[in-house]
């Protein structure tokens, strides 16, 4: 089997801190349809994603320390009315930020900033938490 890469053992570390919180099975890598297999009442879940640039910080040393920005994505169902759920979201908020700092296999995820998105069309709150992100000093074992 192939090593996995540096990317697959960043997300795996966020997720694996994440299931802390909530079940596994309700961290995704994208906004997932709302309706998969068949469970459109989900009442919280969270994405995961690195949309920054990754950037090594030593010269000449393939991946000894690759830092970049993630986000947590946090969704809670709406009320009826589609307005914030205030006690679901900020539960589901406060055990997510007394997560940080986030210290996993390879990598560590600290500075979270905290931002009230609203609501979506699918009848979600979203809540978005940026954090910096940082790989361990040479933990993909490079010369």
């Amino acid at each position: 089997m192939a090593a996995k890469t540096p990317i697959t053992l960043i997300y795996t570390d966020l997720v694996k801190a994440l299931s802390g919180v909530i079940e596994s099975k309700y961290v995704f890598l994208g906004r997932p349809n709302t309706s998969m297999n068949g469970d459109s009442t989900m009442a919280k879940f969270a994405v995961v994603e690195l949309p920054l640039r990754i950037e090594d910080y030593a010269i000449g040393k393939k991946k000894w320390m690759l830092v970049t920005s993630g986000i947590f994505y946090l969704f809670t169902k709406s009320k009826a009315n589609n307005t914030l759920n205030l006690n679901a979201a900020s539960d589901f908020l406060e055990s997510v930020e007394n997560l940080f700092p986030i210290v996993g296999d390879v990598c560590s995820a600290t500075n979270p900033t905290v931002l009230l998105s609203g609501a979506d069309e699918y009848g979600y709150q979203v809540t978005s938490i940026t954090f910096d992100l940082q790989t361990k000093v040479n933990v993909f074992k490079n010369d």
